[in-house]
């Protein structure tokens, strides 16, 4: 659980102050967990889209499953 938290807070603190990640820490937090971009444009596990498109830190953790 600490380890969750922990990268968690690591990605929100990346985020802009709207939210989002840059491409480039996008990419990376997805491919650490074995996926890429297009993965999340082909299945959204019911989040926003939008926000996903957006690259927004939260939906993408959620998307992950954090």
């Amino acid at each position: 659980m600490a380890f969750e938290e922990s990268l968690r807070s690591e990605v929100l603190d990346r985020a802009d102050r709207n939210g989002n990640l840059c491409a480039a820490d996008a990419c990376y937090l997805l491919k650490q967990h074995g996926f890429n971009l297009s993965d999340i444009s082909e299945d959204d596990h019911d989040i926003s889209q939008a926000r996903l498109d957006e690259r927004n830190a939260e939906a993408l953790l959620d998307w992950l499953g954090y």
